[in-house]
C-alpha cells in the first residue's frame, strides 16, 4: 500500500518536457550512420582478431571467439537491415507524386 502514496511524488515531474540528449557528434543523419558503419567495422575486426588468436594458439577458449563471430554477424545483418529499411523509404519517397 505504501508504493501507491509514493506514485504522488512523481505528479509534478511527468508533465515537464523531455530534454533530447546531445551525442558527441554533429548529431546529424549521416554521422549516426558513419558512426554505425565504423562500428560495425570494428567489431567485424574484433572477431577476425580473435579468430587469428584462436589460430595461433593465443585464445584456448573457443566459447570467447564464437561470441567474438556472433557478435560480428548481428551487428552486420542489424546494419543490413537498416540499410535496407532506408532504401525501401527513399524508393517510397521517390514514388510520390509532387
Amino acid at each position: 500500500m505504501e508504493e501507491i502514496k509514493n506514485i504522488g511524488f512523481f505528479k509534478g515531474q511527468i508533465n515537464e518536457p523531455v530534454k533530447p540528449s546531445q551525442s558527441s557528434g554533429s548529431g546529424s543523419f549521416e554521422q549516426a550512420i558513419k558512426d554505425a558503419i565504423k562500428e560495425v567495422s570494428n567489431v567485424q575486426n574484433e572477431a577476425e582478431k580473435a579468430i587469428e588468436n584462436f589460430a595461433t594458439g593465443e585464445v584456448k577458449d573457443i566459447h570467447t571467439v564464437v561470441i567474438a563471430m556472433e557478435k560480428a554477424d548481428l551487428s552486420l545483418q542489424t546494419l543490413m537491415s537498416v540499410r535496407n529499411k532506408l532504401l525501401t523509404a527513399y524508393e517510397e519517397i521517390m514514388r510520390t507524386p509532387v
